[in-house]
């Protein structure tokens, strides 16, 4: 069994071993964070408050009785020992829960915050303070209620995200009926109706029509999309303006929007080490309060003949105050809230670890096509010779591309509607692979492409070397000629990303090195190195000349992050310290073996995940400082007597409980 399968049949019998039917009774730090995440907008029960106000209720008539003489139970049974049992039956009616789940526990050989507050329960009782037992039990009840209620809070960004993809599609039948069927009834090359303000169900091609999609559930980028005939969809995302038809592409359970839905439920088996550390931390912490409080409890009536109730007393306060809830769930619920953050932004985070590991980075490492740059092609230069003019040579150009598939011919064509360029006839077409085109135009054969094009004639040939020397740098090169001549050149360079420089600007402030690596040669890779001002940069590597050279980067930083969008940046994600994948033109490889993605493309995001991740790891040291040095001071307060039963589980327990909660909310906004 590999490493990858362990830890999700790890995980998934957590899940198991701490699924608890919740009705505010049992500890949610001991849940999964994002377990039963769908259910998160579901109505919730009012069973738990129902049970609540009863229980208070029946306290305050206890409480009544056992503080004022009541001469109606005078001559029927003592006010005291009344008052205890209606304290008694409290617990019953609130705490069974609590105390079912606190003997399961015990039974299971693990001891829980449910049996260390069953035991201070019953202690109390035991020692004659039964309004301490019903109301410790009341307090912890509610504090579960509100941990509750604070989680799904924290997870309500995601619980919509999760609920957005339609389960119903209109299919249209070969017949041009419309039938409502369910979205995992739908089969690849099936035709589905959408209309204006509907959800697309699924990914497909659009086969019909034109329309504007709002893609915010994928990318996070709410302004419209343009989709026409040809164009690709994503199921969950919404049809705004026009009807139209997509012929389906994948199965509901491999669409886009499912395997981003995947990622981020597995994301919780992926913890920071910290949260790993917290989790054995309180394995053997619990146990060892139990002993302490034992010790407490006996030690000061057996050598100094200390009151024995006294001090069984401060030990169940310790007990309750030594509850791990707060410690257990201050990690967890901060990266939720980190997880959360990202995806409101179109950032799938694939755990918390990457969140840790990202927060230490040095170096952040770019790939340069379709990463810095688009991918895309543009004309920058034209360059007549033999006193041909530039009019001539893109209309030569233009029109022999026009006919081509190749993607240089995207440039041509672009450049051609842009400025309007009148295209000539062109017969005699032909396309040879690795070189470039050839066509007759007025009777004329021109040629366009790289030199190998020209190898016909050794004087061309000649003639191309001398151009080599007056050559632009950094930009690839189309050349025009004929049979006897040369008539020109044109230069293209891949478009830089318009956030580009400014995000190499703003790493450069957090004091993070900003390096790129590139399989172009080493004239264009200096271009965009000087035009977006990195720190280095290294040309002519192939995909194992980039692990080789992460592998050598992360001996110099120790933490680097690879941004790549390619299959051959695969290897290079995998072994960086955190790989970030761009997620919407880059390859599926990369995006599965990515830690991270930029459902985007905006790698403006990268500086923005860098300090949610650096914000983060603050606040989860936050709570964890505050943490233990609130309880740690309660211990020793209890100790000496000043802490009282309910003190410690409204401020040792519940109140710990939702400040870091509350200060771990502080992280997506």
């Amino acid at each position: 069994m590999d490493k990858k399968t362990q830890n999700n049949k790890s995980c998934n019998e957590s899940y198991k071993n701490n699924h608890h039917d919740h009705d505010g009774k049992t500890c949610s730090c001991e849940k999964g964070v994002f377990e039963n995440i769908e259910k998160v907008e579901e109505k919730k029960s009012k069973k738990p408050l129902i049970i609540l106000g009863i229980g208070l209720i029946i306290f305050i008539f206890g409480y009544f009785i056992s503080t004022f003489e009541l001469s109606i139970f005078e001559n029927l049974i003592n006010e005291e020992l009344l008052s205890q049992i209606i304290y008694l039956i409290v617990v019953i009616i609130v705490g069974q829960g609590i105390i079912r789940e606190g003997v399961e526990s015990l039974l299971n050989k693990k001891i829980k915050i449910e049996f260390l507050v069953t035991i201070a329960t019953i202690g109390a009782f035991l020692l004659g303070d039964g309004v301490e037992g019903a109301s410790l039990m009341i307090l912890f009840f509610f504090a579960e209620y509100l941990e509750d209620y604070s989680l799904d809070r924290s997870k309500r960004s995601l619980a919509k995200l999760i609920n957005l993809n339609p389960n119903k599609a209109m299919l249209k039948k070969e017949d041009e009926k419309l039938i409502e069927v369910n979205v995992e009834d739908i089969n690849i090359g099936d035709i589905v109706v959408v209309k204006p303000g509907d959800k697309i169900p699924v990914d497909g091609i659009v086969s019909y029509g034109r329309t504007s999609v709002n893609q915010s559930s994928i990318t996070g980028e709410s302004l419209g999309v343009d989709k026409k005939k040809g164009d690709e969809v994503y199921a969950a995302t919404i049809n705004e303006e026009g009807y139209i038809e997509i012929k389906v592409g994948k199965k509901s359970e491999d669409t886009l929007f499912s395997k981003i839905i995947d990622l981020i439920k597995a994301s919780e088996e992926k913890k920071a080490k910290v949260d790993l550390f917290i989790d054995k931390f309180a394995k053997y912490y619990t146990p060892t309060i139990l002993i302490f409080a034992l010790f407490t409890a006996i030690i000061p009536f057996l050598l100094f003949g200390q009151s024995l109730i006294e001090w069984t007393y401060r030990s169940l306060v310790l007990l309750v105050i030594a509850c791990p809830c707060a410690l257990a769930i201050s990690t967890p619920i901060s990266i939720v809230s980190a997880i959360t953050a990202g995806s409101k932004k179109g950032i799938i985070i694939k755990g918390g670890q990457y969140i840790e590991s990202l927060s230490r980075v040095k170096a952040v490492l770019f790939d340069k096509t379709g990463t810095l740059t688009e991918g895309n092609l543009e004309i920058n230069d034209i360059t007549p010779l033999n006193g041909v003019s530039k009019e001539k040579i893109i209309t030569i150009a233009c029109s022999l591309e026009e006919k081509s598939n190749h993607p240089i011919a995207n440039a041509f064509n672009e450049y051609k509607n842009n400025h309007k360029i009148p295209l000539k006839k062109v017969h005699e077409f032909e396309s040879i692979a690795g070189k470039g085109l050839k066509g007759k135009i007025s009777g004329k054969t021109y040629y366009i492409g790289k030199k190998d094009m020209f190898d016909f004639s050794q004087k061309l040939n000649k003639d191309i070397d001398n151009l080599d020397k007056k050559e632009n740098f950094g930009k690839t090169r189309i050349i025009i000629g004929t049979n006897d001549s040369i008539l020109g050149f044109i230069s293209l360079t891949d478009k830089i990303r318009e956030n580009a420089f400014n995000t190499i600007k703003k790493l450069k402030k957090q004091s993070i090195k900003t390096v790129m690596l590139t399989g172009d040669n080493p004239a264009t890779a200096k271009n965009v190195f000087e035009k977006l001002g990195l720190d280095n940069y290294y040309p002519n590597l192939l995909p194992e000349d980039k692990v080789k050279k992460v592998e050598t980067l992360l001996k110099e930083n120790k933490d680097i992050a690879m941004v790549g969008d390619g299959v051959n940046d695969t290897p290079s994600l995998a072994r960086a310290n955190v790989g970030i994948a761009m997620g919407m033109n880059g390859a599926d490889v990369a995006i599965e073996t990515a830690d991270i993605v930029l459902m985007q493309d905006d790698i403006s995001l990268v500086p923005f995940l860098i300090n949610l991740a650096k914000k983060t790891m603050g606040i989860v040291k936050q709570n964890i400082i505050v943490t233990l040095s609130v309880k740690g001071l309660l211990a020793i307060l209890a100790v000496l007597g000043y802490v009282t039963l309910w003190e410690a589980v409204l401020i040792g327990d519940m109140g710990l409980t939702l400040l870091v909660v509350a200060n771990a909310l502080r992280i997506g906004r």
